[in-house]
Formats: structure tokens, C-alpha cells, sequence
């Protein structure tokens, strides 16, 4: 699609525009002194050398070189109707943002395990894990799968529609990316001091933890609810993953290292997440957009990748494994 044709796509300019305010707001309190939470440090530097490169090898490179696929048939798959598709995307969101406040605001629940606080060794026990995987697979997981059973979705015939051989590619590749790419960038405590009896402990149960209580409510979330519905509305493929990553950013609110204790701590830490996650989210919406598949994200830029040199560690110090 052109340029010109992004321009008059109103609901395209409507996110780019949020996302542009969130951005420009948190540069914007930087530069006004407000204290910053622990996630909201350095904002610049993490855009420039992770988010902004994620954006173009995700979205930009990948939508290139599936340019030549035809569309998803998004109402076979997912059980879509278009009469009550922008209904249900506005429920998903409402839902979302209901669920995270009370979560988030009342218990410190985020998407990615310990939430707001920062983990550090004997800070966090085995039970808070549990009711956190708990607690987001029964609000993100069971219940919306119910609800999409009652609107005719299946997940056998989603299953039997699925084309892994022929995008096995897209996942060896991101995967590998975004596996070995904080290794490398030493952003991660992967390597060294752990043994091989806890790695090969730590890397199953923190897959099998994340799946729980991050991956799979992104998935149906995010991947079964929200995307179809948008993506039977909208034809141009960049709208769905703007709005797709601006979703996941709803997600993130809660994530590691914000703060809501006071107004410019919550700003900043608020404007940096919309700014920051909105980009990683609109990565793993491309997968879906371009395949269809809603678990590619799981395994290339999410659970299987990232999570596991980013929370091994915390897994094996937490379930003390020897």
C-alpha cells in the first residue's frame, strides 16, 4: 500500500497519532525532571538499539517478504462475523483494560511474572508464582476461550488449518533472533553459574510457568480475539498490527519495573510502556497478520524465545532447583 493511501486511513493516523503523543510525552517529562521508574530508564538508548530494530526486522521485513501471500481467511479460522467484529474487538479491550486495573492497581499482577516489582534473589516464593499463572490463565485463558467456544470457534479446526511446514522459516529465524540476541547483547544472566541439571530443569518448568501466565492469555487474548476481529475489518495489514501492538501495550501496563506511586513517577512510567510495547506488540502481531498462526509469536518473540534467558534464572532460585 502507498503512502498516500496510510494518509487517508483515519484509523491508522488515529493509533500512529497515540502512539506519537505517548512518545513525544515521555521525552517530554524526561526533559521536565520527573522521576523515572525502574522501567522507564534510559528510554532513548532502548529505543534506538532494541524496539526500533525489532520494529523493522518484525513488521517492515517480514511483511516484505510474505508480500505475496494471499489473505487470511480470518471468518473460517476464528469463527469471525463481520456483523459483530468491531463489537467484540471493543469488549476485548474493555475487558482488558477492566482486568488489568484491578489486577494490576489491587494486586501487583502484570503479564510477565513477579508484576511491578523488581525480582531479586529470595523476594519472591513459589506461591506468588502459582497465583499469579492462576490468576491470568483463568482471566486471559479459560474464560475467553469459553466465550469464543459460544461464538462457534474451534480450536481443532484452527489446529488443521495451521500451515507450520510452510512457515517453518519464519520461525527458525526469529526465533533464533530473539533467542541469542539478548544473550549477545549481554542484557541477559543466561550463561554461567548455572549447572547443566538446572538448565535443564529451570528452561521446562520457566516455558511451562510463562505459557501459563503470559503466553497463552497473549494468545487468545491478543491472537484469537482481537486481531481476527480487527483484521476482518481492516484491510490494510500495518492498521491490524498498529492496533494489534497498541493491545499489547494495554498488556504491559503492569509489566517489571513500573511505578504508579505517585503522578509523574505513573506518567512517565505509563508513557514509556505505550511508547516501548506498542512496538514489540505490533512484532507479534505481524506473525499473525502474515500466517494466520496465532503461537508463531510464542515461540519466536515471546515464551520460547526471550523468556528463557531473560527468567531462568529467577525460575531455578525460586522452585530451588539443584
Amino acid at each position: 500500500m502507498h503512502i498516500s493511501k496510510y494518509l487517508k486511513d483515519k484509523t491508522f493516523l488515529g493509533a500512529l497519532v497515540f502512539w506519537l503523543i505517548a512518545t513525544i510525552s515521555y521525552f517530554q517529562f524526561v526533559a521536565m525532571g520527573y522521576a523515572l521508574s525502574p522501567i522507564a530508564v534510559d528510554g532513548l538508548e532502548s529505543l534506538l538499539t532494541f524496539y526500533i530494530p525489532v520494529l523493522v526486522l518484525t513488521v517492515f521485513l517480514l511483511l516484505y517478504l510474505t508480500r505475496k501471500r494471499p489473505p487470511v481467511k480470518w471468518d473460517k479460522l476464528y469463527a469471525v462475523s463481520k456483523t459483530t467484529a468491531n463489537k467484540e474487538a471493543w469488549l476485548s479491550v474493555g475487558y482488558l483494560l477492566l482486568t488489568q486495573m484491578i489486577l494490576g492497581l489491587g494486586f501487583d499482577l502484570g503479564l510477565h511474572f513477579p508484576g511491578t516489582d523488581i525480582y531479586s534473589t529470595g523476594s519472591h516464593s513459589q506461591t506468588d508464582v502459582l497465583i499469579w499463572a492462576v490468576t491470568y490463565t483463568i482471566t486471559y485463558t479459560v474464560l475467553p476461550l469459553l466465550w469464543l467456544r459460544s461464538r462457534g470457534f474451534s480450536l481443532k479446526k484452527l489446529f488443521s488449518s495451521l500451515q507450520w511446514i510452510r512457515d517453518l522459516w519464519i520461525i527458525v529465524a526469529y526465533w533464533a533472533l530473539d533467542f541469542f540476541g539478548p544473550i549477545l547483547a549481554g542484557a541477559t544472566d543466561f550463561i554461567g553459574g548455572i549447572t547443566a541439571s538446572q538448565y535443564a530443569q529451570g528452561v521446562p518448568l520457566g516455558i511451562f510457568v510463562n505459557a501459563l501466565g503470559a503466553g497463552l492469555p497473549v494468545v487468545v487474548m491478543m491472537h484469537m480475539i482481537f486481531i481476527p476481529r480487527v483484521a476482518i475489518l481492516v484491510k490494510n495489514k500495518l492498521t491490524v498490527i498498529l492496533l494489534g501492538g497498541l493491545f499489547y501495550s494495554v498488556f504491559s501496563v503492569f509489566d517489571q519495573g513500573v511505578d504508579y506511586s505517585t503522578l509523574d513517577i505513573g506518567l512517565t512510567s505509563f508513557a514509556y510502556v505505550v511508547m516501548t510495547q506498542t512496538l514489540v506488540g505490533m512484532g507479534k502481531a505481524t506473525f499473525t497478520v502474515v500466517t494466520g498462526n496465532p503461537f508463531i509469536h510464542f515461540i519466536t518473540l515471546h515464551i520460547v524465545s526471550a523468556r528463557v534467558p531473560f527468567d531462568t534464572r529467577m525460575y531455578i532460585e525460586i522452585f530451588k532447583l539443584k
